[in-house]
């Protein structure tokens, strides 16, 4: 295959975590299958198809927990396959495959705008909330839950080490929601009721949902999960069904280990460190998956996303 410097830029800008977010990774996924599409010489149709994925394929799978990007291949696959049993000429290829990475980023968007609208009104009754990490969508949800109330009020923790709970505090004073910055270590107290804020529930994003209905988000969630769970608030995760990953199980799910020297970058010698980027929280855990069908059980996760998304399952 021919280099693609533009292309392989992508790629490494998602492994360093210059692109970060499940939807940027998404976003980032299709600009490349995009980019091939424009700039590809390839004049045999099936050599461009086999190509285009292998591209699309490698991106999406530049990271462990982006089932997202990984989805949104397998959409245009299976929705390009649909219709077109029998592979029609190259201009016609580059056109439809270029609207079908639209689509999906489309179909990610209107997923998003449907959380907000379907969960805000049913949880306006909550004044205090904790999340971890940053999640755009969850931002967004948090919002809306607090527009027009004095009392809401937001704790948020740092999250280590790449601290991207700052982008997290920034939003949401930006939307004009009183916010609390607290570290990662005093998270569990805070979900306790023994932090400065009394916390009425929480709230995390997500970056994958296994075929049975647990979440995997960065890791520190399993803790403040189960300090909910311990002084029963509700832990409610913000996320589309768009992130259901069928091939992944509790006992098998390949989490993300990034570098060491996130943590400490002149460490001394003979220091042994290890860094995993997220964590498994059990569905039991689990109050509710908020998304774009409304607020679902862990349990019905699974047959819900067979329900609207069944391409998924094509995996």
């Amino acid at each position: 295959m021919e280099k693609y410097p533009a292309i392989d830029k992508i790629y490494n800008d998602i492994q360093k975590l210059n692109i970060q977010g499940a939807t940027n990774v998404a976003i980032s996924t299709f600009e490349g299958m995009k980019l091939y599409i424009e700039l590809s010489k390839v004049k045999d149709s099936k050599e461009f198809l086999h190509e285009l994925f292998e591209i699309g394929d490698a991106l999406a799978h530049a990271r462990d927990n982006e089932p997202l990007a990984r989805n949104g291949v397998t959409y245009i696959k299976h929705f390009f396959g649909q219709k077109y049993s029998v592979l029609p000429e190259l201009s016609v290829m580059k056109q439809e495959f270029t609207r079908l990475c639209d689509e999906y980023l489309d179909l990610i968007a209107e997923s998003k705008r449907n959380i907000i609208e379907k969960n805000t009104k049913n949880l306006t009754n909550i004044d205090k909330v904790l999340t971890h990490c940053h999640s755009s969508t969850a931002v967004s949800l948090i919002k809306s839950i607090g527009k027009g109330d004095r009392d809401f009020e937001v704790v948020c923790t740092e999250t280590r080490p790449r601290l991207q709970g700052r982008k997290t505090a920034k939003s949401l004073l930006e939307g004009g929601v009183k916010t609390t910055l607290i570290a990662d270590s005093a998270a569990e107290s805070f979900a306790i009721n023994r932090g400065s804020v009394p916390v009425d529930a929480v709230f995390i994003g997500c970056d994958q949902i296994t075929a049975e209905g647990h979440t995997i988000n960065k890791i520190g969630s399993w803790g403040i999960a189960i300090a909910a769970y311990y002084a029963g608030k509700p832990l409610y995760v913000v996320t589309p069904l768009l992130k259901v990953d069928p091939t992944s199980f509790f006992e098998s799910v390949k989490i993300e280990v990034r570098e060491s020297k996130e943590l400490w970058e002149d460490a001394p010698k003979g220091l042994h460190m290890y860094n995993p980027a997220f964590e498994i929280v059990d569905k039991s855990l689990i109050t509710g998956y908020l998304t774009e069908f409304g607020m679902v059980l862990p349990s019905n996760v699974g047959s819900l996303a067979k329900e609207h998304y069944s391409w998924i399952f094509d995996n």
